[in-house]
């Protein structure tokens, strides 16, 4: 029921927005549609690389889980990069698909929080996603303001800069694995740490999830063709709560251990045991991980663009 009532909540979130956009988009469809016709089409090859953060259930910052940007924690940050391709449907709006490639992780004893550092759970996950996105330019530099810096030109001086916000729909991959002591990395998802797949717990999940990444980017114009800028892309939602392993309640361990051997056992608790008042040594059905919230992540990018056809601004005053 908790799971629904989210989901609704969340659904209802991106129709709002959702409209918001397309308030402030359609007004400008018009004069948007002009330029187009007028100075021709416009599309764009993308690249970028940066750092990535995840934000769900393990690692995290010094106080109780919460959710994104307040739970950021920069010993967890991983990195990524991506190639995408811009086709510009008039000057303000544009579609963009793109393939990322990264990594996300969260470690619990890297944060202070009693609680989550006894835990002791850790992963890593490789991150494939594929996507398709909607773009409003809120900003563009090449429409206004005159073009050189000349002193006592009338109108704005151009600043070089396009700014804009997106919002799409992807698909991921994804494949946690944890750290054991020895230092070796395993795919977790065949260990059943929670449960999954055996007698009385979860059904086994997907490796595979949809997404919806959001975010704002700035652009700098160093000629017709070539941009540098820097995009922050974040999730405001994924349909998985298992990127980092961790769902629901502790199962049986025992169970864990007869079924799947001592390594499984491990991952499912490995807790450090350091807190005075400890769970009593059967946590089956005790709370592992915050089911109410799936997990997301966000990128922060350098950017880098190439237009094969940038637009041509033949009639624009010099001045």
């Amino acid at each position: 029921m908790g799971n629904f009532v989210y989901l609704l909540n969340m659904r209802k979130i991106y129709i709002y927005y959702s409209i918001v956009l397309a308030i402030v988009v359609l007004p400008f469809t018009g004069k948007a549609q002009y330029f187009y016709n007028r100075f021709g089409a416009h599309n764009e090859w993308v690249f970028g690389a940066g750092p990535s953060q995840f934000l769900g259930d393990l690692g995290g910052s010094p106080t109780v889980g919460t959710h994104f940007l307040k739970d950021f924690n920069f010993q967890a940050i991983r990195y990524g990069g991506f190639v995408g391709y811009r086709d510009f449907i008039n000057p303000v709006l544009a579609v963009r698909g793109t393939l990322i490639g990264g990594m996300v992780s969260g470690f619990d004893n890297l944060s202070s929080e009693p609680y989550r550092h006894n835990r002791n759970l850790n992963f890593r996950s490789p991150i494939l996603e594929l996507s398709a996105q909607a773009e409003y330019y809120f900003y563009q530099s090449s429409h206004i303001g005159h073009r050189y810096h000349i002193k006592h030109a009338h109108g704005f001086k151009r600043f070089n800069i396009d700014g804009y916000v997106f919002v799409g729909l992807g698909g991921l991959y994804f494949n946690p694995q944890g750290k054991y002591i020895d230092g070796t990395w395993y795919n977790l998802r065949p260990l059943s740490t929670e449960g999954e797949g055996l007698p009385g717990g979860p059904k086994e999940y997907s490796q595979f999830a949809l997404s919806i990444p959001a975010g704002i980017g700035f652009k700098y114009n160093v000629n017709p063709q070539f941009t540098i800028g820097l995009e922050i892309s974040d999730r405001i939602w994924t349909s998985s709560d298992y990127i980092d392993d961790a769902h629901n309640v502790y199962y049986d361990n025992a169970a864990i251990l007869a079924a799947k051997g001592p390594i499984a056992a491990y991952f499912a608790d490995p807790a450090l045991h350091t807190i005075v008042q400890e769970f009593p040594p059967d946590k089956t059905g005790l709370e592992r991980a915050d089911s109410k919230h799936n997990d997301t992540y966000m990128f922060t990018f350098l950017t880098f663009t190439y237009s094969p056809s940038p637009f041509h601004r033949r009639t624009r005053s010099k001045f």
